[in-house]
């Protein structure tokens, strides 16, 4: 599909996990795993490999699986209530494993949406760059129940919402390593 105005075929971003992290970005060992700054995960991979999950847990009924629910998870002070990634099936008797947005993101820095995501979420021709800045590594600042607040070199603020990050395989991760704040 062509996005309107522009004459730039628009189609699924390509798999950034052939791309290496830029030389100067300095890695101590001892802080950051070598392995995370080099790979790019997506979403279903990173619950799998650090909150335990396993397939499972996923919904797989759909043209871009795996799939997870969003949800929200009150804590024992029942004042406190945050969103999360929460299992697609139940798989504690009544109850689905939950993963806190904000705890499982801090191992993070960036994130890029695949279009489809949002073409899986909001209909088709959703994907486009008027939409959101596909295919560009952002900043994550701050999650919300309104969605999550990024940050882009080329882009200035952005707002994810939260209903995309249910097509955990059109969601990417990477840790770059660096510290501070995020670029301008």
């Amino acid at each position: 599909m062509t996005v309107q105005g522009t004459g730039q075929e628009m189609g699924p971003a390509p798999d950034p996990r052939g791309i290496e992290a830029p030389a100067s970005i300095s890695v101590d060992a001892s802080s950051v795993d070598a392995a995370r700054v080099r790979a790019p995960t997506t979403l279903a991979e990173s619950l799998i490999t650090e909150a335990g999950w396993t397939r499972g847990n996923f919904g797989h009924d759909g043209p871009n699986p795996p799939y997870l629910r969003i949800g929200g998870k009150l804590w024992l002070t029942l004042t406190e209530f945050e969103p999360c990634f929460s299992s697609f099936h139940r798989d504690r008797l009544l109850f689905r494993s939950k993963v806190s947005m904000t705890d499982h993101l801090s191992h993070y820095d960036q994130i890029m949406v695949d279009p489809l995501a949002f073409e899986d979420r909001f209909g088709p021709r959703q994907g486009t760059d008027a939409t959101f800045p596909f295919g560009a590594w952002l900043s994550i600042r701050e999650v919300r129940f309104t969605g999550i607040e990024l940050l882009g070199k080329r882009h200035g603020p952005v707002r994810l919402p939260l209903e995309p990050l249910a097509v955990a395989s059109a969601i990417w991760l990477r840790h770059t390593g660096r510290t501070g704040p995020a670029p301008a």
